[in-house]
């Protein structure tokens, strides 16, 4: 009998765990098995999602990059208001000596006619 009779008649008659069946099937296989995690085994021996295992490789450095940007954004623009707030203190003081130094000429016009 060949080894794969052999392999064959030892699923039939021995119970095997799914991990056991799938060493087994790849022993023959070019390419190598993949690593069983402890995650894969809590949950039943099944593999994560796609988008499980993305977040849970990038998920940290996503964060990280989006409260960077957000904090960027914020300083950004509260340095903006501020200076906008500068500016717009500036151009109504530059108005209120205007309007006194008008208010001081028609003032004096008044006084100069009587």
């Amino acid at each position: 009998m060949n080894r794969i009779g052999i392999i064959n008649s030892a699923i039939r008659t021995r119970p095997f765990t799914a991990a056991k069946i799938g060493v087994i099937r790849r022993r023959y296989s070019s390419q190598p098995s993949p690593p069983s995690s402890p995650e894969s085994q809590s949950n039943g021996g099944q593999p994560g999602t796609r988008a499980g295992t993305f977040y849970k490789s990038f998920g940290s450095p996503i964060l990280k990059t989006f409260l960077g940007a957000l904090f960027t954004y914020q300083v950004l623009y509260w340095g903006w208001l501020k200076l906008e707030s500068v500016e717009i203190k500036k151009e109504k003081e530059e108005e209120i000596d205007m309007l006194e130094a008008k208010l001081r000429g028609l003032v004096r016009e008044k006084d100069g006619k009587k």
